[in-house]
């Protein structure tokens, strides 16, 4: 029973875990009283804790705890049964393993011949395995006879490399010695020079490296007296050549660039070879081309300039003066003003193409093909074609200098500033020879618009100069402004003379009061000179931004003008008998001047655009035409001032009377204060005057107003300034009228016994705008 007991507890009790905690600190251990009753009592304490916690975890199986939960059923018994059960399925399961004993047999032999193929298979991959190390061993034998071949190809292939320079640079080919010694100079020439330029600097790169041994070699002291030979020989021979072609450059009656082309630009690399090895050579080589290019430039210059004064077309003489005698402007056949001579020579009109071909860089005049055509040009022109040959020459020669004498500078800014230098030398003579040609041109010209054509031209080529970076010109174009400026002056002040000395007698103003030519001339002058010399609101000094040069000077002679025009208008206006005739020459000429300044206020945007700085455009545009705007708003005033007066002195003339008695009655109102203030009638103004005035008004106003049509009809070239006119004497008429009406109402305060004779306001109205219409 006992042993039942014991076999049930052990059934149920699981077995007390083993300690994995730490060990108890060492001072506790030295203090617990350790006895074996201590240590029973504390095993039995442990055993019922974990007892408890298998009992808690034993309620959560469904069987335990029904087991547990019938009240009259032993553990005993219990255990009884289940130790029953399960020597049943033991039984259960031995019968069933003796019943598969075949089965289990088979599965058994069956294993036992798998063990046997995986041995089998073991030697087999035991024995790969042997062969494979072999197999590595192999590849990395060969890997290291690969990397070690590999080394020697390299070092072969380098030593072959290295000797093969050595032997190149050292060794002369047999047909170079001939070739520069005895050989034609071309291109093969320049090949065999080339080849021996390498070999000298080869040995010249050995000596640095090796500056002790190199020398020792013995093909290196074979070779080194036969290249200081060769490079004498060569330098001599390329020398002599190219002082040959260059020399021709003197002699040349055709194009010098083609000639260049072909004979120098090809062989650049022999002066090159010169510039290294015989530097004083290359010096003289550089001075003989300068002397011979500059003397074939200059001569060429010279011949293309003669031939161009012989297509120069006379636009202006000494006579084009703004206030210059009628006589000298009659036609040679009648004693009429000749029409072709009144303001030509002030007008751009076509001449203005010229700043369009500056900015496009036209060609110049083809001298054949102008004598083809027998044409002519004005100076302008020919001054811009002889400018253009400069400018192209120049560039042309900077290129060709640059590349052919300093390929060998430090760098691009060092070859581009001696190139400018040494192509300075060579156009020294050619530029005087334009400046004198300029200079010739000057002391004859008169031609005021084409000096200030030259001056825009001058401009746009100092601009174009600076945009292309080159300063060879920049002292040519100031001496040409050095020369235009005191002509330009001259010019100025003699118009401005013959304005101060102008004698309307002599100018045929006092025969008739229709425009005169002074006027278009003045007014094609002014435009001309807004146009091409517009204020600038830049006065830097740089050059390029310096677009002003002559403009200060320029503008300031201009309003002198304008003021001393005014001043021979008010002079030939008095020569006039009747004031209505003053009057009326003073309006058509001041209308005749504002008509021209308008018409050619776009010149002033058209000039900026053609010849202008582009990044200043806007600005110099809006300053030209804010010039051109003052200039109209001074005539356009003294043009309503002179028109007022013909409005009054036209009334007066049509209507004396009414006008008067208006003027006086207001007069007398405005002294006496209000004239309403007395019974009938004013005792300042008589009354019987007031009726004579409206009687005479409704006999006569309908004549006086076609009077005053065929009047304004006759006086006024210009059509729209007369119907300006007329719309501002007959709206004047009506005011005066009206206030004639005012005048009535205040003195009478009923209707006067001669209202049936008063005109209708509506009625005038009607008339004026039959007249209106008709003009």
């Amino acid at each position: 029973k006992s042993t039942e007991d014991s076999t049930a507890r052990t059934s149920f009790i699981s077995p007390m875990p083993s300690w994995n905690g730490p060990p108890p600190p060492p001072d506790v251990i030295e203090d617990s009283p350790i006895t074996p009753g201590f240590l029973k009592k504390k095993s039995v304490e442990v055993v019922c804790l974990e007892l408890g916690a298998d009992l808690e975890e034993l309620e959560k199986d469904e069987h335990i705890r029904g087991a547990l939960e019938q009240g009259g059923v032993m553990v005993q018994e219990f255990a009884k049964q289940v130790e029953a059960e399960l020597r049943q399925v033991e039984s259960s399961s031995v019968r069933e393993y003796v019943q598969q004993s075949s089965q289990v047999l088979d599965l058994h032999n069956e294993m036992q011949k798998c063990d046997g193929i995986l041995a089998k298979m073991q030697e087999m991959l035991l024995g790969f395995d042997a062969d494979l190390g072999a197999v590595s061993a192999e590849i990395r034998e060969l890997q290291f006879e690969s990397r070690r071949m590999r080394t020697k190809l390299k070092n072969r292939v380098s030593a072959e490399s290295k000797l093969r320079t050595f032997l190149d640079n050292a060794a002369m080919s047999p047909t170079t010695p001939n070739t520069i010694c005895e050989g034609e100079i071309d291109q093969g020439f320049v090949k065999a020079v080339a080849a021996l330029d390498a070999q000298i600097l080869f040995l010249k790169q050995g000596q640095q490296r090796e500056p002790r041994r190199f020398y020792k070699y013995a093909s290196v002291q074979e070779l080194g007296p036969l290249i200081d030979k060769l490079k004498t020989k060569a330098c001599a021979r390329s020398r002599e050549y190219l002082v040959d072609k260059m020399g021709h450059l003197r002699k040349l009656q055709t194009n010098v660039e083609l000639f260049r082309e072909k004979h120098l630009t090809k062989f650049a690399s022999l002066y090159e070879f010169v510039d290294k090895h015989s530097p004083r050579a290359a010096l003289e080589l550089r001075e003989f081309y300068v002397e011979s290019m500059a003397r074939a430039l200059h001569t060429l210059f010279r011949s293309y300039y003669t031939a161009l004064v012989k297509f120069d077309l006379e636009v202006a003489n000494k006579h084009d003066l703004v206030c210059v005698q009628e006589a000298a402007v009659r036609s040679t056949f009648t004693t009429r003003v000749s029409l072709a001579k009144r303001g030509d020579a002030f007008s751009l009109g076509d001449r203005l193409q010229v700043l369009k071909k500056i900015k496009i860089a036209a060609p110049p005049i083809i001298i054949h093909v102008a004598q083809a055509e027998n044409m002519h040009f004005p100076f302008e022109e020919l001054f811009r074609s002889a400018v253009r040959h400069l400018l192209d020459a120049v560039q042309a020669e900077t290129d060709f200098v640059s590349v052919f004498f300093f390929s060998n500078a430090k760098n691009s800014h060092d070859q581009y500033e001696r190139a400018i230098a040494l192509v300075s030398r060579v156009f020294g003579k050619s530029a005087s020879a334009a400046l004198e040609q300029l200079e010739n041109k000057l002391f004859q010209c008169h031609d005021l618009v084409g000096l200030g054509l030259v001056a825009k031209i001058v401009a746009a080529g100092r601009q174009e100069i600076f945009t292309r970076g080159s300063t060879v010109l920049l002292p040519f174009f100031d001496h040409c402004d050095a020369l235009l400026r005191p002509r330009l002056s001259n010019l100025l002040n003699a118009n401005l003379e013959s304005a101060r000395r102008a004698d309307p007698i002599k100018l045929g103003i006092s025969s008739s009061v229709s425009p005169h030519y002074i006027a278009r001339r003045f007014a094609e002058l002014s435009a001309s000179m807004a146009a091409l010399f517009p204020p600038s609101n830049d006065q830097a000094s740089d050059q390029k931004q310096n677009y002003d040069i002559h403009g200060n000077h320029v503008r300031s002679s201009m309003a002198q003008l304008r003021s001393e025009i005014v001043a021979v208008m008010d002079r030939a206006a008095r020569s006039f008998d009747h004031p209505s005739e003053a009057t009326v020459f003073l309006v058509n000429n001041f209308d005749n001047i504002l008509t021209i300044l308008r018409e050619r206020r776009s010149l002033a945007s058209l000039v900026v655009k053609t010849s202008g700085i582009p990044e200043k455009q806007p600005a110099l545009e809006q300053a030209a035409l804010a010039h051109f705007d003052k200039d109209i708003a001074f005539f356009d005033r003294r043009l309503a001032q002179f028109r007022d007066n013909f409005v009054e002195i036209e009334l007066d003339t049509c209507f004396p009377k009414l006008i008067a008695f208006v003027k006086r009655a207001e007069a007398t109102t405005d002294g006496s204060g209000d004239s309403s203030s007395t019974n009938n009638s004013n005792p300042d103004i008589d009354l019987r005057h007031i009726q004579q005035h409206v009687r005479d008004f409704a006999a006569s106003w309908k004549q006086a107003i076609e009077k005053v049509y065929r009047d304004v009809l006759a006086s006024f070239a210009n059509f729209v300034n007369g119907m300006e006119i007329l719309k501002q004497v007959l709206t004047q008429l009506l005011l005066y009228y009206t206030r004639f009406q005012e005048i009535i109402k205040r003195v009478y305060r009923r209707p006067p016994p001669f209202a049936n004779d008063i005109v209708a306001t509506k009625d005038i109205l009607a008339e004026i705008k039959k007249y209106v219409r008709s003009f």
